[in-house]
Formats: C-alpha cells, structure tokens, sequence
C-alpha cells in the first residue's frame, strides 16, 4: 500500500512539473478593458493583431538592462507593447472579411516594468504610492490608448489616453532561450485626454471638478478638498483585465 501511495505522489509531482502556461490565444494578448469599473457594464474586448502574411507583430517584449555607471546601480526593465488594430481575423490582410461586434475599435496599452533581477517566473506589483508600508510602490507604469472609438470616433485626432500604476503583473514563464514569454497581468489606469462630447465615447465621463492625470506633463492628481490626499474620486479610470499573453515574442537587450 505504501509503495503504491509512493508512485502516485512521484506521477503527481512529475506531471506538475511538465504542466505548461496554456491560458490565453498562441503568441497573442487578450484582455478585456472595462471603460466603466464601478459598474462593468462598459467593457470591449482586446486581442492583439496577429503577425501573419506580413503583418507587423503585434504583440513584443522588450527586455533592457539599465546601469549609470556607479557600482551595484543596475536594474532590468520589462516592456510589454500589445495593438489592436484590426478586427474580423485580427490581422492586417483579412480585418474586412465581414463586420463584428465592435469593429471600428483601434487601441493598443504598454506596460512598463522594472526589476531588480530577471527569473523564468515573477510576480511585480506597483501601486499608485511611492512609499507606503502595507502596499506596493510604484515599480510599473501602464498606458492605455484609444485610437478609435467602436462608433468610429477619434477624438478629433487625439485618441483617449490612460496611465496608472496600480499593476499586477505575473509572468509564468519567461523563455529567453526561445525568446518568448507567458503570463497575466491586471491594471488601473486614469484619463489624461480631455473630452469634450464624453457621451460618444464608452463609459467616459466628465465628472464635476474632473482631475486629469498626465505624468508625462508632470499633471498628477491634485487635493481639491485639501484633506492631504489625492482626490481619486475626481478622475475618470479604466481597468484591463484579465489580461493574459502566451508565448509572445521577447527582445532580449541585455548583453
């Protein structure tokens, strides 16, 4: 009996060991992004565009190694690029097969991670504060673009952007010796794009006193009440989730 018991937890930690990330489309991110988090009721689907017959790769991760020069100051930046362009097929040749359920969607987000060392499996968590001591602190930045709207608006050219820091990044497996890397991530992000007609846009809103939030332009999220926070009650977001990428190609930069 104990001989047998032994073969069956040696078969269970062998097949354990072989199981391999296989959520998610082959070499593509999904995700869904939820316009309107406080109520999920404004959500679109995103899939990035395949890379075939030509098509460029939609789909890339970018790894860096960051030194300045003085001793032990070296860290490694992880840079996720996902487009969704193209609908129907999801690539470029095939997009105008036949008309689906939010076709005219253009939009596309970059995650930034960065890390003090480089595994097969991590798991990075960023918040939106610098230094707090029962949360993460920032180590990711997300940005989220809106090109074109599902009724094919564009914000008179601008799109709609989006950052955050409240990141949840898992990476499954990172594969540098076939260059590719699997994983799910999770994100908040705050509109930074003013708009003017926010009804013909899915789940934006211009709420009184609305506070953008532009960390390229140094325009962070202000405390209007004076209470010694930011006032995020103020700010329109959005989240991606779900968010998973299978086996996606990896640029490996770092010597």
């Amino acid at each position: 009996m104990n001989k047998y018991i032994f073969f069956i937890l040696i078969l269970i930690i062998f097949s354990c060991s072989e199981t391999e990330f296989s959520a998610g489309l082959e070499n593509r991110v999904t995700a869904t992004i939820d316009f309107s988090p406080e109520t999920n009721f404004n959500n679109v689907d995103f899939t990035s565009d395949d890379d075939v017959g030509g098509c460029p790769d939609h789909d890339i991760v970018f790894i860096d190694k960051i030194e300045d020069g003085s001793l032990n100051n070296q860290y490694y930046t992880i840079r996720i690029e996902a487009t969704d362009l193209y609908k129907s097929e999801n690539n470029c040749n095939q997009f105008s097969w036949y008309t689906t359920e939010q076709e005219f969607i253009q939009h596309k987000f970059i995650i930034n991670a960065y890390t003090e060392e480089i595994g097969s499996y991590m798991m990075l968590e960023s918040s939106r504060y610098i230094n707090h001591p029962n949360l993460p602190t920032s180590g990711i930045t997300a940005y989220y673009k809106l090109e074109r709207s599902e009724t094919n608006l564009d914000n008179n050219g601008q799109g709609i952007e989006y950052y955050g820091n409240d990141v949840e990044l898992e990476i499954s497996n990172l594969d540098l010796t076939n260059g590719t890397m699997s994983g799910t991530l999770n994100a908040t992000l705050f509109r930074a794009t003013p708009v003017n007609n926010p009804s013909d846009y899915l789940g934006v809103e211009n709420v009184p006193n609305l506070d953008l939030y532009n960390p390229l332009l140094n325009d962070y999220i202000g405390d209007i009440d004076g209470d010694g926070y930011p006032d995020y009650n103020l700010t329109d977001s959005i989240r991606i989730e779900n968010c998973v990428f299978q086996r996606i190609s990896v640029i490996n930069n770092v010597p």
